[in-house]
């Protein structure tokens, strides 16, 4: 009888600036609201930040 435990696959999730699929556990996260945002990295959270930071300013002009 094989009593071995499979491990579970991991949680895969999409980067939002660059969409490179990464393990939950190794994202880093944004919340904002009711969802939350993924990131391989601290460069792509950098570059969506700044990102955001022009676009608002830019719409409040």
């Amino acid at each position: 009888m094989n009593n071995s435990v499979q491990p579970d696959k991991p949680v895969i999730v999409s980067c939002k600036e660059c969409l490179k699929q990464i393990p939950h556990s190794e994202a880093k996260m944004e919340e904002a609201g009711d969802y939350v945002l993924y990131f391989c990295g601290l460069d792509c959270y950098k570059i969506w930040r700044e990102r955001c930071d022009r676009e608002g300013k830019q719409g409040s002009s």
